[in-house]
């Protein structure tokens, strides 16, 4: 029994990763450099390093890196 537990909470707090990052996927990110606002994958936003609604993305517009704000749901 305890060999169920080992596998099921990680199964579970994996689930758990994956539905929030594409959760936060499905929202809008702008550019600080040029302004434009762009979508990325549910992968990239689990790699990306983050601080509350900021993300460090490169941007598909004018390819720079750097703090991109997460715009709410609209």
């Amino acid at each position: 029994m305890e060999y169920f537990f080992t596998v099921l909470i990680p199964v579970i707090a994996v689930a758990i990763v994956v539905i929030l990052a594409k959760y936060i996927a499905s929202h809008r990110f702008r550019c600080k450099h040029c302004l434009k606002e762009f979508s990325i994958g549910w992968i990239k936003v689990i790699f990306a390093e983050h601080s509350e609604d900021e993300y460090m993305l490169v941007c598909p517009h004018c390819k720079t890196k750097g703090w991109c704000d997460e715009l709410p749901k609209k």
